[in-house]
């Protein structure tokens, strides 16, 4: 999920604009309950790497037709090949193997929090000053992560499954984390590139790490038959969640103020974790809604400083 930028134009009234960010949102908050169905018929590995080979077939063509607009040089191809691996196949996997051992509604409403630590990331890395609202509101982002991972005040270690949990979350957490490293290095990219022609890039130069991958796990585990579900999950996670997704997140954010685009994040908690109540009966606990409020709260007065 990449986070908006402020070098938009002026907000603007447009209802195309608004519906294309809001279908992008809509699309990556079923990713989650997508990705749960496919995972009960193949690992985590074999998944990403279909998910992300049907996603590079689909924008290959794309890349092709517009690689004049690349510019690729000595300099870009390592930066290229570097974005890949953090944001598409480093990133990915510690997310969606977080998500193989926590819930889908906790996945949906940490993933929120990727502005919290990209603010965070900012200020330590790139020096960027923040208001005394954006520390504020940091802090309350993390309140919120503590409670949905610990589910308590105090804290301590579940046993069983329980345990799976945390350490799921976690891995979600340090996928932010890297998440929000991409956007913070992929800044001087995007100045000079298309955001979407950098991220089609990136998510077909990722297969380059995904094909020995993937040869990896089914050469020494063999190949196990993926049922229907499970293909219809993959594909929609390629073709709506990723291609479709990122298409009408970049499109909308041409005419909408970053800022201003930002409100539509929040659309991910809120279906995602829907969602996953009434399609994968995810049960939540009252930490878990109070900080799943903290994290809203706090990416909306980041959005807003």
């Amino acid at each position: 999920m990449p986070s908006p930028t402020n070098n938009h134009l002026p907000t603007a009234r447009n209802t195309t604009s608004w519906l294309l960010l809001i279908t992008a949102n809509t699309l990556w908050a079923a990713s989650y309950v997508a990705a749960k169905l496919a995972l009960q018929d193949t690992s985590v590995n074999v998944m990403l790497a279909l998910r992300m080979g049907i996603s590079a077939l689909l924008l290959l063509p794309f890349l092709i037709a517009r690689r004049s607009q690349l510019h690729l040089t000595r300099q870009l191809i390592p930066q290229l090949l570097a974005l890949a691996l953090i944001g598409f196949v480093i990133n990915k996997l510690l997310e969606f193997g977080g998500l193989a051992l926590t819930t889908a509604s906790d996945v949906a409403l940490l993933i929120t929090g990727e502005s919290i630590f990209t603010a965070a990331l900012s200020w330590l890395l790139l020096r960027e000053r923040f208001k005394p609202l954006t520390g504020f509101a940091l802090l309350l982002g993390f309140v919120g992560v503590y409670l949905i991972v610990e589910r308590s005040l105090i804290p301590n270690i579940p046993s069983g499954g329980g345990l799976l949990r945390i350490i799921g979350d976690l891995l979600v957490l340090l996928a932010l984390l890297v998440e929000s490293l991409y956007t913070v290095r992929a800044k001087s990219m995007l100045v000079k590139h298309s955001p979407f022609l950098i991220t089609s890039a990136s998510i077909v130069v990722s297969m380059l790490f995904w094909t020995p991958i993937a040869a990896w796990e089914i050469l020494g585990t063999g190949w196990h038959p993926i049922g229907l579900v499970a293909w219809l999950s993959i594909a929609w996670m390629a073709i709506m969640s990723t291609v479709v997704a990122y298409l009408a997140w970049f499109k909308g954010l041409a005419k909408v103020d970053g800022s201003a685009a930002a409100s539509t994040l929040f659309i991910q908690p809120l279906l995602g974790t829907f969602l996953a109540i009434v399609l994968l009966h995810d049960q939540l606990t009252t930490m878990t809604v109070v900080g799943g409020i903290l994290i809203i709260v706090s990416v909306y007065l980041i959005s807003r400083s």
